[in-house]
């Protein structure tokens, strides 16, 4: 088995590991209840996204390419080009991608979106807080908002996008 499959799969349930813990934070009462949500928020991402990047790794491998720069879509596609292969999966994860409505396209936004600063620097008040710590929100940019449901649905569709495809890598 691929060294891919297996982070590809622990990625997958390291997601479903914080998905509790954002239902949890998402019921809290406490005065940190934001930065809960935004912390176990940017950790289902961070997962998703490590999840997705590490299947795109799985395909090139599965298909011997040479994947020392391989970091996204884009740089699998260029792969693919390069060694002149068509592949079921590289069509589907291209459709996915195209597709500004699509569930990756969405789950990839919001993650990108935790690297975007929406804090704008502000002249400092008199009479303001004499505090140096700045809470920031970083959901701000997030195009769409994030919720645990939203997180299920993207665990529950990449799952299922990975085993189909896996299934496909099978016969070939």
């Amino acid at each position: 088995m691929s060294e891919f499959v297996t982070r590809t799969s622990q990625k997958l349930n390291f997601v479903q590991l914080q998905l509790e813990p954002l239902l949890q934070a998402q019921a809290f009462t406490g005065w940190s209840r934001q930065a809960q949500i935004e912390c176990c928020q940017e950790s289902v991402l961070f997962h998703l996204a490590s999840a997705y990047g590490a299947f795109l790794r799985e395909i090139g491998d599965h298909y011997r390419l040479d994947m020392t720069e391989l970091q996204n879509f884009t740089d699998l596609d260029g792969l693919f080009e390069q060694a002149a292969v068509q592949s079921p999966e590289h069509t589907e994860l291209a459709s996915l991608e195209q597709d500004a409505t699509s569930w990756l396209r969405r789950m990839r936004a919001a993650y990108e979106a935790c690297w975007q600063s929406a804090a704008r620097p502000q002249a400092s008040s008199a009479v303001g807080s004499q505090s140096e710590i700045r809470l920031m929100s970083l959901s701000a940019d997030t195009p769409t908002e994030v919720t645990p449901q939203l997180c299920q649905l993207w665990q529950r569709e990449l799952s299922q996008l990975v085993e189909r495809l896996r299934a496909g890598m099978q016969e070939w």
